[in-house]
């Protein structure tokens, strides 16, 4: 059994990969990279990484990122990892073109 630390970066690094590494670390400043735990009773652990390569939307914080649900990240990527076996299911993907 994987510990949910272990499962984390198993999905998060499989978010990355499906997004593309390069894309991802150049927008690293506008990204997100998150997990649950709340579904560990069910065995899994949910992943997600989020990259925003708009300009900043603030005009009086440009350093910010806005996370709310309407500044959605126009590219995501999300697993369900299993803590049984590391195994990753793939739920979502908006890719850039």
């Amino acid at each position: 059994m994987l510990s949910a630390e272990s499962a984390r970066k198993i999905g998060v690094n499989a978010c990355i990969e499906k997004l593309g590494r390069d894309f991802v670390h150049a927008f690293q400043d506008s990204s997100v990279a998150s997990y649950t735990t709340n579904t560990e009773d069910e065995g899994y652990i949910f992943c997600f990484v989020g990259v925003d390569n708009r300009p900043a939307v603030s005009e009086n914080r440009p350093d910010m990122l806005i996370l709310d649900s309407a500044s959605r990240f126009p590219y995501r990527a999300s697993y369900n990892v299993s803590l049984f076996d590391g195994a990753t299911h793939f739920l979502e993907c908006v890719l850039p073109q």
